[in-house]
């Protein structure tokens, strides 16, 4: 009897949760591209236009983890694509590996700057005279390892390929844990930058050295600036710059209908480790926003494909429509949004500070990628590295110190001659 129980029991438990299951929305197959079929799709394009875009693969990895990350640039001459004198935009797709529609724009934006794709309503000889003038990387999808589980079935996960969400493993304000921190949404990492892909993502700011940063996510309507970690916005002009260019964005494209401010102050919690508080406040990037793209509100939070992306074609083309449209007036808008701050905005990245942890572990990275080998540092290396440099300037300050106040007292030593005659 007890058995027979024991069999109805598992039995409606298996039944609710195949039920339970079912009511989840699948990932359409008919809309979006699988993780390796978009980015083949994306280097296709490229071998097709190889007078305006390049793209390069980057790799590296570490404690027996690797990611690899592909970087499309945009330059309509190929010859200046280093060119510092040149407007220098830097686009980030699919850092949350369930936010598929983010990488479906990348494609999007990528297939409109090849021309084999158009905006409607758009003078063809004005959008060429803007281009002319910049430089655009894109990542299409900073979370490989990540989309690939989702792809796998777990439509939920955000995080990397080892369970770390790569938007709070960045450096500022690294750490810090909520009342409501989830474990599971929001897992910074054992340290800053202990992820490859945010190694591989750091050293591209520092080296690219943008004018505008753009994180693309989705989740809800948004157009964030900084700061994540704080409820406030930075004070000044470049705060109103970013403003500005936001509140045009909004107006033009989205009828005033997304939420425009600081996104700690905004999206309902305070978000710590995050790229975009890293771009501004260590990198300088003058202006540097987080766009969340859409958000289906009366999806179950157990329902993620839903909840993160559109899942009927009008909503899907729509989106894509509206968002592409609003890159392409942040390309014509931006530089003339930093005129007057074009001194800080056109600053190389050799007039910035960066310090010995960005210099040691962007150099490192550069090593891997520039010869291709596996030059793995063990993190307890790159800390006696850390340290040992540390003990040197503290060494070097009390040295110094030292032989100023031995200078100081041999002074006060001396006996005072006078200089009038005795």
């Amino acid at each position: 009897m007890a058995s027979l129980l024991s069999f109805l029991i598992f039995a409606s438990l298996s039944l609710a949760n195949a039920k339970s299951n079912s009511t989840l929305t699948p990932i359409n197959r008919d809309l979006y591209h699988s993780s390796a079929d978009l980015l083949e799709e994306i280097k296709a394009l490229v071998h097709r236009h190889p007078d305006k875009l390049t793209v390069e693969t980057i790799k590296t990895g570490n404690k027996g983890y690797k990611a690899e990350i592909t970087v499309v640039t945009y330059c309509r001459s190929r010859k200046e694509t280093d060119d510092r004198s040149k407007f220098r935009i830097l686009l980030s797709f699919g850092q949350h590996g369930r936010e598929l529609i983010t990488t479906e724009l990348a494609f999007r934006i990528l297939s409109i700057l090849s021309e084999e794709q158009f905006l409607p309503d758009v003078d063809a000889a004005s959008l060429n005279n803007t281009l002319d003038k910049l430089v655009i990387k894109v990542v299409p999808m900073e979370n490989v390892n990540g989309r690939k589980l989702v792809e796998g079935g777990d439509l939920c996960e955000r995080r990397n390929g080892r369970g770390v969400d790569l938007n709070r493993n960045w450096s500022v304000d690294w750490g810090k844990k909520e009342k409501d921190y989830d474990p599971y949404e929001e897992n910074p990492g054992t340290g800053p930058f202990s992820e490859p892909e945010t190694q591989i993502m750091r050293k591209l700011a520092l080296t690219f050295d943008p004018h505008i940063w753009v994180n693309v996510h989705s989740g809800m309507e948004a157009l964030f600036m900084p700061y994540d970690h704080r409820n406030t916005t930075p004070d000044g002009a470049p705060s109103e710059q970013m403003r500005s260019l936001l509140s045009k964005l909004n107006n033009v494209h989205f009828h005033k209908h997304c939420i425009i401010g600081s996104g700690g102050g905004s999206v309902g919690y305070l978000a710590h480790g995050t790229a975009t508080d890293f771009m501004y406040e260590v990198v300088k990037v003058p202006m540097a926003f987080t766009f969340e793209i859409y958000g289906d509100t009366t999806a179950s939070s157990k329902d993620c494909f839903k909840m993160f992306n559109p899942v009927d074609v009008t909503t899907f083309h729509r989106v894509l429509n509206d968002w592409s449209s609003s890159f392409f007036t942040i390309f014509k808008l931006g530089p003339h949004q930093l005129d007057g701050n074009s001194s800080k905005a056109m600053a190389s990245t050799s007039e910035k500070f960066v310090s010995i942890d960005e210099y040691l572990d962007g150099y490192l990275v550069e090593r891997r990628n520039r010869y291709g080998k596996k030059m793995e540092v063990l993190d307890v290396g790159m800390q006696e590295i850390r340290t040992y440099f540390r003990l040197f300037l503290l060494s070097s300050v009390l040295l110094l110190f030292m032989f100023c106040s031995r200078i100081a007292r041999s002074k006060s030593s001396r006996p005072i001659v006078s200089a009038l005659p005795i």
